[in-house]
């Protein structure tokens, strides 16, 4: 039976720092360490009204039922879908195609938590099945609303999908897409040069589109800016509707100083996404950094203190050497940067905290989210300062 195909959403970069050595012996630090926040949960969309029905008036008819759940799903029937899903559900219970097309049409429903228990129920009937585990793989990475540990589950489901999946000529649709998801979840976790083979591979399976821009979006995080705006340049102009590729092609294009052609890229993301591109928060220098001095005023006198041992510094965006620095490189889109060895190991670079205006600009739909993101960046960075690692941040709160 012929599958639907992938529906990718692509998220905005990462937004990473530089990993620096971990021992830290300052009386600042233990107060570092006390700082913590909870992340938010994305909210689940409410569930729809019931009463759809299967058009199959067979209830028995496995088969028919299964065939018209993926005929609604291509129309986006979602309800249908999972009308004729559950029939078939019902008259075959251990069906895993039934059970994994529940799952698929509860998560395009936006019925989360369901669709979670109907995806755990389709892996515990087939824990190898390839095509539920592209489901589950992609609805970790783009239903439940994004993070690490959504991104490493991911990653798991769909390196156990391509492992298990077939190698004939009819499988080959299904191995391009679960490469392509390996490639995403990879670039998610910040291991870009990991994920550029998996989105070749999935390229030379045949995999739609999406992969195309998923390559160019890989390169950007690279910092194989040229490349990237090959890719993505291109992509665009057999996609001219994608907010996702004006929005990264432009941020390349300011970058290369060409400003009104940047804009209208960014602006044309704006128009087509404007939930997940706002217009930036971008105040005049001297108003920004009045904003993080304020906020430097505003933390604990211990965090303070730990500040001190290093310059503040404020720029429009990373430099590229600075990308560089480390490999693979931080993509463009980092919000700040910390510069020198933790507090306790000798340097000859003298320590600094860079904050990117810009960058920070976009990462906050108004004044008061442009304010907590500072905040939280200088705190992140002040705790590379002190000698966490990104797993300590990340589970503070301020990843």
């Amino acid at each position: 039976m012929g599958r639907r195909s992938l529906i990718l959403l692509a998220a905005l970069a990462a937004c990473t720092v530089r990993r620096v050595p971990e021992k830290a012996p300052d009386a600042g630090v233990a107060a570092f360490h006390a700082v913590g926040a909870e992340r938010e949960r994305p909210a689940a969309i409410p569930r729809p009204a019931m009463g759809a029905t299967c058009p199959v008036a067979d209830k028995g008819d496995v088969d028919g039922s299964l065939d018209a759940a993926v005929r609604a799903f291509d129309v986006q029937d979602y309800a249908t879908a999972l009308a004729c899903a559950e029939q078939a559900g019902r008259a075959a219970p251990r069906s895993v195609e039934a059970q994994h097309d529940r799952a698929d049409a509860l998560a395009a429903l936006g019925r989360l938590d369901d669709a979670k228990e109907a995806y755990t129920l389709a892996l515990a009937l087939d824990p190898d099945d390839p095509q539920t585990l592209a489901g589950a793989a992609e609805f970790y990475l783009n239903r439940l609303g994004g993070g690490h540990d959504l991104a490493q589950i991911g990653l798991e489901y769909a390196r156990r999908g391509s492992a298990h999946v077939g190698r004939r000529r009819e499988d080959r649709e299904q191995a391009a897409r679960l490469a392509l998801l390996e490639a995403e979840s990879l670039d998610d976790l910040g291991r870009s040069d990991e994920a550029l083979p998996r989105v070749e591979a999935s390229l030379t399976l045949g995999a739609t589109s999406e992969a195309r821009y998923q390559k160019g979006l890989i390169l950007f995080h690279l910092c194989r800016l040229e490349a990237a705006k090959q890719a993505l340049s291109t992509f665009v102009d057999s996609n001219p509707d994608d907010g996702y590729a004006h929005h990264h092609l432009g941020l390349i294009l300011e970058r290369e100083g060409k400003t009104a052609l940047a804009e209208e890229h960014l602006a044309r993301a704006r128009t087509l996404l404007p939930d997940e591109f706002p217009a930036p928060t971008i105040l005049p220098s001297g108003e920004f950094r009045e904003l993080v001095d304020a906020t430097v005023a505003s933390l604990d006198p211990a965090m303070r203190r730990l500040l001190g041992n290093a310059r503040l510094e404020i720029e429009d965006l990373p430099e590229i050497e600075d990308l560089l620095a480390v490999d693979p490189p931080f993509p463009p889109t980092i919000l700040g940067l910390y510069r020198g060895a933790p507090i306790g190991e000798a340097s000859t670079e003298p320590r600094a905290i860079v904050l990117y205006r810009k960058n920070l600009a976009r990462a906050a739909k108004n004044r008061d989210e442009l304010a907590r993101q500072v905040t939280i960046t200088i705190l992140h960075e002040i705790g590379h300062m002190a000698g966490a690692d990104e797993d300590e941040l990340r589970a503070r709160g301020l990843e």
